[in-house]
């Protein structure tokens, strides 16, 4: 079986694309962001899912939009049994970890009801 491929996943906040040193900024210096990219894939081309960080943010992770997974604006909760690529790469074998604010849910250790839309729990494929 081939080695699996290591990849980090980086995500700026409040700022736009082209607003860093390695997409050819003439002010704004970002010496870290661009000796990573500048060994790695960097994507020019991103589309959002909403415009509201949160409900974004848990786009990205479960390839769903807010009204499927349910977490639809800031101050939400992104449900324990959604199911994200993480999940998917922690299954295949890859350890796995966030760092940083990943405005999902509390991380307090502190069980969480399960979201609801529309009075019902959310379904998972």
């Amino acid at each position: 079986m081939p080695k699996q491929p290591n990849f980090v996943l980086f995500s700026t906040d409040q700022n736009r694309g082209d607003w860093l040193g390695c997409a050819g900024h003439p002010v704004v210096k970002t010496p870290h962001i661009d000796a990573i990219a500048s060994k790695g894939t960097r994507f020019t081309d991103f589309h959002v899912a909403t415009q509201v960080c949160m409900p974004n943010r848990a786009s990205l992770l479960t390839g769903r939009f807010p009204s499927v997974h349910g977490l639809r604006n800031n101050g939400a909760i992104l449900p324990r049994s959604a199911n994200t690529f993480v999940d998917v790469l922690a299954e295949a074998g890859y350890r796995t970890a966030s760092t940083g604010k990943s405005h999902l849910q509390p991380m307090t250790g502190i069980r969480l009801p399960e979201a609801e839309v529309d009075g019902q729990p959310i379904k998972e494929a």
